[in-house]
């Protein structure tokens, strides 16, 4: 997939979401409420009118998608980018799943499909890791995609060093949210789950590459 493809991909999901949003709007009450987020236990604790509800996923979309195919005009560092296109098109496209899933999450709740919000979003966040993870360690130090420490952007070496970690880390915090999303747990084990995964993929690249540039600072 290159640049242009995705370009045109987003264009197609964006108009689709907009027509679905349409469609269902226009078949729901004009003062039906909608969920715009959910706890962990897959029910609504925050509600929008259903036009709010069920185009900000699309909206969402148009602007990623926009922001994403202005990105190599705005990125500094536009050989870092250039070798980064996996990880660069693999984060445009994962979010753009994601944000399909949101969306879809908005109308199983507005039919009363037996789907339920938790397993739709935690899958689709689930899938974007894996998807980002698989391309982090190929990543080379840029701006505006991947794990932005100062130590990163320092050294070359700590940057890629991080993102291999990062990568390893990803792909299986990813698989366990996606295998979440299938299993009866309860939302404290959901909760639990998903603050642990974060740590993973989060805090322990920031430590490591902190921990990395030091090293080499003591080196050199």
């Amino acid at each position: 997939m290159t640049r242009k493809r995705l370009s045109i991909a987003s264009i197609i999901v964006v108009l689709a979401m907009l027509a679905v949003a349409a469609w269902v709007g226009s078949m729901l009450p004009a003062n039906a409420q909608l969920p715009t987020h959910w706890g962990m236990d897959g029910k609504p604790d925050a509600l929008s009118d259903k036009w709010t509800a069920l185009l900000m996923p699309a909206l969402i979309a148009g602007g990623v998608s926009a922001l994403m195919h202005l990105l190599p005009a705005l990125e500094p560092r536009k050989d870092g980018l250039e070798r980064s296109q996996g990880l660069y098109l693999a984060s445009w496209g994962g979010l753009l799943v994601l944000m399909s899933l949101v969306q879809l999450a908005v109308v199983a709740t507005a039919f009363r499909w037996p789907v339920t919000s938790t397993s739709l979003i935690l899958g689709g966040a689930g899938l974007l890791f894996i998807l980002i993870g698989n391309q982090l360690g190929k990543s080379r130090s840029m701006y505006l995609v991947g794990i932005r420490t100062p130590w990163t952007l320092a050294s070359e070496e700590v940057w890629i060093k991080t993102h291999r970690l990062a990568g390893k880390l990803m792909v299986p915090g990813g698989a366990v949210l996606a295998l979440a999303a299938v299993l009866p747990l309860t939302p404290g084990a959901i909760a639990a789950l998903l603050f642990a995964v974060i740590v993973a993929i989060a805090a322990v690249p920031i430590l490591y590459s902190y921990f990395l540039w030091r090293r080499e600072q003591a080196a050199g």
